[in-house]
C-alpha cells in the first residue's frame, strides 16, 4: 500500500535494536571510563541480546508499534522508561538467577536504565521522523460518508504520510458523468497525482476510456476501502460490496494456518488449565461458599456456522442468569464478581472450550443467539463473522474502546464488526500474535487497577 505503515513500524524495530545495543556499549564507556575492549563487549552483549529482545516485545505490548505512536510526542519518554523498567526487571532476576553468564551487572543495569530510555526516545522523538516525512503528493479523494471524512482528517492532519489531499469530490447525489468530469476537471487543474475512490466505480463503461488514458499518465488510483484499512485497522461497512468479499475469501489462509492454530490452541489451552488448576480450584471452592448456586455458569453463543456453543464461565453474579423471573428481579454482581469481571479472571474456564474446539484462542468474540438474530435483520454482512471460530479475545476486542455486552446495541456492534471483518481479511500467526501481546497488555493493565 502507498503508505508504507508496515515498512515503518519495522524500521522503528531496527532503530530500537540499533539504539539498544548503542546504549549497552555507552554503558560499559562510562562505567569503566574506557573505550570497551572486544573481550568486555561480547561478555556482556551476549546475555544482554536477550534483553534486547524481551524489549521489543515488552515495547510492542506496550503499543510503542502502533500507527499512531509518534503522534503522542509527551508520553513516549515516558513510555520507554516505564518499558525499560520492566525490561530491567526481569533482566535482574534473569542476571542474578542464571549465573551461566557469569555476570552481575547491577550498576551497569541501572546506567543502561537511564541510557536506553534517553537514547531510544530521542531515536524516536528526533531521528525516525527525519526518515518518515516525505513531500506529500498532491491527491484528490472521491467519495462520501464518514468513512470518507475521516479519511480525509487522518491523512490531512498527519504530515507522516506521502500525500496531501488538495480536494474532495462528494459522489452523494451525482450521476455518474457529472462524478467523471469533476475529477478529469480536478487533474488537469490541480496536477492531482493520486486519486483515492471506491474502485466499484470503475466497473462503469463510461469511465473505461478515461481511466485507461489517466494510468497511462502516471495517475496512481487507490480503493478507497483499502485506504481506509491501512489506516485505521478496520473496514469501512458502508463501502463494501461483493467484489470487497471476494478479494477477502481469496486471501484466505492456507489449510496449513488452520491445523497449526488448531494445534497451537490446544496445546496452550491444555498448558493453561494445568498451570492455572490451582487458581482455578480455590475460586471454585470461593464461589461454592457462597450463595447463589455452582461456581460456573454455562450461556449459549453462536459459534462458527452458526452453531449454538456452550460458554462455560465462572458466576459472577448472586445468581446464574438464567430466565427465572423471580431469581432475575434479585440478581447481582458480587463483590468477587466485580472483581473476576474486572480482571477477565471470569473466563480463564473457556479454555476448556477451547480445548474441546467450541472456540479459538484468538477470533470474534461469540455473541448471543437473540442478539445474532436482531443484528443480522439491520448490519449488512453481519453473519460473514460466523465463517470462521470465535475466540476468547480478538481484533475487535483490543481495538474497540467499550465492546457491547448484554445489551442490544446495532452502533456498536457495527464498530466492532469493522474490526471483525479486518481479522477476517488479514488473519495470519503475525496478527494473531499481536492480538495476543496486547491482550495481555490490557489484561495488566487492568489488573493493576
Amino acid at each position: 500500500m502507498f503508505l508504507n505503515l508496515r515498512r515503518e513500524a519495522f524500521i522503528l524495530l531496527i532503530g530500537d535494536l540499533c539504539f539498544l545495543a548503542f546504549s549497552l556499549w555507552a554503558t560499559l564507556l562510562l562505567r569503566y571510563s574506557a573505550f570497551p575492549d572486544s573481550h568486555t563487549v561480547y561478555t556482556h552483549f551476549v546475555p544482554f541480546s536477550f534483553l534486547f529482545i524481551f524489549s521489543v516485545l515488552v515495547f510492542l505490548i506496550a503499543g510503542l508499534y502502533e500507527k499512531h505512536t509518534l503522534l503522542v510526542k509527551s508520553k513516549l519518554p515516558e513510555m520507554v522508561f516505564y518499558a525499560q523498567m520492566a525490561n530491567i526487571a526481569v533482566a535482574a532476576i534473569f542476571f542474578f538467577l542464571v549465573p551461566y553468564f557469569g555476570i552481575q551487572p547491577k550498576t551497569n543495569l541501572f546506567i543502561y536504565l537511564v541510557l536506553s530510555t534517553i537514547f531510544v526516545s530521542s531515536w524516536r522523538l528526533y531521528f525516525f521522523p527525519f526518515l518518515s516525512v516525505v513531500k506529500p503528493a498532491p491527491a484528490l479523494l472521491v467519495g462520501e460518508g464518514k468513512e470518507t471524512e475521516d479519511v480525509m482528517g487522518e491523512v490531512n492532519g498527519n504530515t507522516r504520510y506521502a500525500m496531501r489531499f488538495v480536494a474532495r469530490v462528494d459522489m452523494g447525489g451525482r450521476s455518474i458523468e457529472e462524478i467523471q468530469k469533476t475529477i478529469i476537471s480536478h487533474l488537469k487543474e490541480t496536477g492531482v497525482s493520486i486519486v483515492v475512490m471506491p474502485f466499484g466505480r470503475l466497473r462503469d463503461q463510461s469511465f473505461s476510456k478515461e481511466w485507461d488514458a489517466l494510468m497511462l499518465s502516471n495517475v496512481l488510483f487507490i480503493n478507497l476501502p483499502d485506504l481506509y484499512e491501512d489506516l485505521f485497522d478496520s473496514v469501512p461497512l458502508s463501502l463494501l460490496d461483493t467484489r470487497w468479499f471476494l478479494g477477502a475469501r481469496a486471501r484466505t489462509p492456507t489449510a496449513l494456518y488452520d491445523v497449526l492454530k488448531r494445534g497451537t490452541d490446544t496445546m496452550l489451552a491444555l498448558s493453561a488449565l494445568i498451570f492455572l488448576l490451582p487458581l482455578i480450584l480455590i475460586i471454585a471452592f470461593l464461589l461454592a461458599l457462597g450463595e447463589g448456586g455452582g461456581p460456573f455458569i454455562f450461556q449459549k453463543r453462536i459459534g462458527k456456522g452458526n452453531r449454538v456453543i456452550s460458554i462455560i464461565k465462572f458466576r459472577t453474579m448472586l445468581f446464574d442468569d438464567g430466565e427465572d423471573p423471580e431469581k432475575k428481579k434479585h440478581n447481582r454482581v458480587t463483590h468477587l464478581g466485580a472483581f473476576l469481571r474486572r480482571t477477565q479472571i471470569d473466563e480463564i474456564p473457556q479454555f476448556w472450550n477451547v480445548l474441546r474446539g467450541d472456540i479459538a484462542l484468538i477470533g470474534p468474540r461469540p455473541e448471543i443467539p437473540h442478539f445474532v438474530t436482531e443484528y443480522a435483520r439491520v448490519i449488512p454482512y453481519y453473519e460473514t463473522r460466523h465463517l470462521i471460530q470465535p475466540g476468547i479475545s480478538g481484533w475487535a476486542q483490543i481495538k474497540h474502546a467499550s465492546p457491547p455486552k448484554f445489551k442490544l446495541d446495532v452502533e456498536a456492534t457495527k464498530q466492532k464488526l469493522s474490526y471483525d471483518l479486518y481479522y477476517f481479511k488479514h488473519r495470519s500467526f503475525a496478527l494473531d500474535m499481536e492480538i495476543v501481546l496486547r491482550t495481555i497488555k490490557i489484561l495488566l493493565g487492568r489488573a493493576s487497577r
